[in-house]
């Protein structure tokens, strides 16, 4: 078994991998799928399992920012994990992660998320739990009579792919949301030269949204000020004679739940994503903390894929900002690599106590760790 770039050669064995884990593509989305991977295989960041020559599994690094806090870490977002059925249970799968897992440091990235569609062989690597997507459909007519002035919208066009990413960034920056990401322009400009993906932008926010089916499907919206974001909630309500439910995913804080003047809406679903650090001093140097907060935590990592970043250190946050300071007093709760996510993700230091995931230190501080990484993270993206 050998683990190594996918070959542009072998496109058409990695797709037969992709249909036989998670069904056939349309023709359509067949061009799309290849033309992503093509992408991905020219920045270093599609893996493939070979055996005796074949491909029989793969996995993709997306080049992502993540907001923890209000700050925007580099964040490793892995899809498109198949394996071929015959290679299930033989260990590939994990192998493959491990590859990916070291191929996301090398590249630079603090942190790596992923949508389980089992969570064994990604634990097995280090990732846990982190947060949400939750989805939801609500009365496109309950869009359209949000109340607010006008305001000057216009369409977006393939130029505009950096102005889109900044505009959703802002409210993302200014709320401290943690767990939201945001694409690359190159990958947002393939949506906004799509012509089924309808994209409108003011001057402090950006929509993206579609028909799907018998519903509106919204991908993106986000603005600075609630005057934008109501009018740009207000362009998808439009259309309430057309299509009556509106389908999105939302934070558990979003403001549209506080805009909305009657309970008309559902959720359909909610999944889980899981969360790995890659770099733990530079995550905790980028991410934001609570400002006011002011405290020093001994802790202990242990990471069998990254033995130079295992040993003590101490937590130290101050000013909205924190810093893992190597010590060499041992000592502290002790955490592997799911138990040191988890707790970044906001996870309580008592439910890793119960699970497993931490243990050692001195139980008093473990309420300091809560309060330094306290959050309710979520995702509103898919990939």
């Amino acid at each position: 078994m050998e683990i190594r770039d996918l070959a542009l050669d072998d496109l058409d064995a990695a797709l037969d991998v992709r249909s036989r884990s998670f069904g056939p593509l349309s023709l359509a989305d067949v061009d799309q799928w290849k033309a992503m991977v093509t992408r991905a295989v020219a920045a270093g960041r599609q893996l493939a399992a070979y055996d005796g020559g074949v491909v029989v599994a793969t996995a993709r690094i997306n080049a992502f920012g993540q907001w923890w806090g209000g700050r925007r870490l580099p964040m490793a977002g892995i899809g498109g994990v198949v394996v071929a059925p015959e290679h299930r249970g033989s260990g590939v799968g994990v192998a493959l992660m491990e590859a990916v897992v070291a191929r996301a440091r090398s590249l630079g990235f603090m942190l790596s998320a992923l949508y389980p569609a089992t969570v064994a062989p990604y634990r097995r690597t280090g990732y846990e739990l982190a947060g949400v997507r939750r989805v939801v459909d609500l009365s496109t007519d309950a869009l359209r009579r949000l109340p607010g002035p006008d305001v000057a919208l216009r369409r977006g066009g393939a130029g505009d792919a950096e102005e889109v990413v900044r505009l959703l960034a802002a409210p993302v920056r200014s709320r401290r949301d943690s767990g939201p990401f945001d694409w690359e322009p190159a990958e947002v400009a393939v949506d906004l030269e799509d012509d089924e993906v309808l994209t409108y932008l003011g001057d402090d926010g950006a929509l993206s949204y579609g028909f799907a089916g018998d519903r509106f499907q919204v991908h993106a919206i986000g603005a600075a000020s609630p005057e934008t974001l109501r009018a740009l909630w207000r362009l998808v309500g439009s259309g309430s004679s057309v299509r009556a439910t509106t389908r999105v995913a939302l934070g558990p804080t979003d403001p549209l739940l506080w805009m909305l003047s009657d309970n008309e809406l559902s959720v359909t679903s909610t999944q889980w994503w899981m969360l790995r650090l890659l770099d733990p001093a530079a995550a905790v140097a980028e991410r934001g903390f609570p400002v006011g907060l002011s405290l020093e935590v001994p802790v202990s990592l242990t990471d069998p894929l990254d033995r130079e970043a295992s040993g003590a250190y101490v937590l130290a946050v101050s000013g909205g900002r924190g810093v893992l300071r190597r010590t060499e007093v041992p000592g502290g709760v002790t955490l592997g690599p799911r138990g040191m996510a988890a707790m970044f993700a906001g996870t309580p230091v008592a439910t890793l106590r119960a699970t497993g995931l931490a243990e050692g230190g001195e139980p008093s501080d473990d309420a300091l760790l809560d309060a330094a990484f306290a959050a309710t993270p979520f995702m509103t993206d898919y990939f």
